[in-house]
């Protein structure tokens, strides 16, 4: 019997820690007017491509969002992540180019780009409630089907009582997410891509409705 009322007794208490965690989180969802562009180059010319949906969730510590002006810098702050963007809503309004980018992505087998937060660490403590907040993030991406960690520091500012937009870039290389940098044959000749690209994304997120 004893044991019995302690396993309750846990699990009460297990049930109380969640719903309290739960509670203490403010959540936003991805919403329209989000941009992520990519920059390359090239023998040829620098190319650019860009996508205007972002989707995903965002949580945030409601202590956090509540008062900024008290963190610390260095403060480790609870947050949660998780963001795709459809592969082919990616493009250089030019078909041939997105056919070929679309390709080198595999997107018929992975139609979508991921991210998920792992670390969010305030760089510095804001000096208004509405921000600009500055993190340093660890993240896991996910593209074409293999996943790396990257580190990349974010802002984040509130637009509106409901809206948070948050923005960041950072370089990659094609190679280490599997994709072969495209190198079309053309009548003109070989055309080919460099490894290094720059992501650079603006996501608008609006405060999700209290179930």
């Amino acid at each position: 019997m004893k044991v019995f009322q302690l396993t309750a007794s846990s699990l009460a208490l297990l049930l109380a820690t969640s719903t309290l965690m739960a509670q203490s989180m403010s959540q936003f969802k991805g919403k329209p007017g989000s941009k992520v562009k990519i920059d390359g180059s090239g023998n040829v010319h620098d190319w650019t491509v860009e996508g205007h949906i972002i989707g995903g969730t965002l949580e945030l510590d409601s202590a956090f969002v509540n008062d900024p002006t008290k963190a610390a810098a260095g403060t480790k702050i609870p947050a949660k992540v998780d963001a795709n963007i459809p592969v082919r809503s990616i493009k250089s309004g030019k078909s041939g180019m997105d056919d070929v980018m679309h390709d080198a992505m595999h997107a018929q087998e992975f139609p979508r780009i991921s991210y998920h937060l792992k670390e969010l660490t305030l760089k510095a403590t804001p000096k208004s409630a509405e921000g600009p907040f500055e993190f340093d993030s660890v993240g896991e991406l996910a593209v074409s089907g293999k996943t790396n960690q990257i580190k990349m520091p974010v802002r984040m500012e509130k637009v509106d009582k409901s809206t948070v937009k948050t923005t960041g870039n950072t370089t990659l290389k094609m190679t280490s997410f599997g994709i072969k940098p495209p190198a079309p044959k053309l009548a003109l000749g070989l055309i080919h891509t460099d490894d290094d690209v720059k992501i650079t994304f603006e996501w608008q997120t609006g405060a999700a409705e209290k179930q």
